[in-house]
């Protein structure tokens, strides 16, 4: 193959690439821009002793939070919720079932008065999903709205697990699946509570 030869085929290659490169670019150009540069959100258990709190009605509680994170936070996520997609309840018998509702409900932010129920989130915010009130003998859900099917308090002795996902108009989250298992003791002390109260991530 002569030096003529060669430079022709090298030219014909670089070109038929660059017309490969420009198709590639006009059919996903737009595809591959939203991808690098959409929200990335990620959500995990906040403090698993939860937070002591005295409430405006003098009652004293302890709650139960999600961090809510944009790992992009050059690119906003807009109208963000948290969803709570499934619960399962664990049986008598030692086997979890789930509960059937209608859902996704939206779990509230953990100041759910001053911050929109569809907020946008660049670098973090907090979710507030559960809660207990000392006396009250029941695990409750913090939620904006509940079904009528679905009772939003759990009694002791009764381990239930939570799936959570947090959704915006461009991204979701991973899954999280949270076990709540209480025995029905209270006490004040977050390290004494969790003894008694327990929350975990399960994998």
């Amino acid at each position: 193959m002569t030096d003529y030869e060669k430079y022709s085929l090298l030219v014909g290659i670089l070109g038929s690439s660059v017309t490969f490169m420009a198709v590639i670019v006009a059919l996903w150009g737009e595809r591959i821009r939203q991808w690098w540069t959409k929200p990335k959100l990620k959500i995990s258990l906040a403090d698993p002793q939860g937070s002591f709190t005295t409430r405006g009605d003098g009652k004293k509680a302890r709650y139960y939070s999600l961090d809510v994170i944009n790992e992009r936070q050059s690119s906003p996520a807009k109208n963000v919720r948290v969803l709570l997609i499934e619960i399962i309840k664990q049986g008598p018998d030692g086997n979890w079932r789930p509960i059937v509702f209608s859902g996704p409900v939206h779990v509230t932010w953990k100041w759910p008065n001053i911050t929109p129920a569809y907020t946008t989130i660049g670098p973090d915010e907090m979710s507030t999903f559960g809660f207990v009130v000392e006396d009250a003998k029941r695990f409750a859900l913090q939620l904006y709205w509940c079904p009528n099917n679905l009772d939003p308090t759990f009694p002791p002795n009764e381990p239930i697990r939570m799936r959570f996902k947090a959704v915006s108009d461009s991204a979701e989250s991973n899954t999280l699946t949270v076990q709540v298992a209480w025995d029905g003791m209270w006490n004040e002390g977050s390290k004494e509570m969790q003894q008694h109260l327990i929350v975990i991530v399960i994998q």
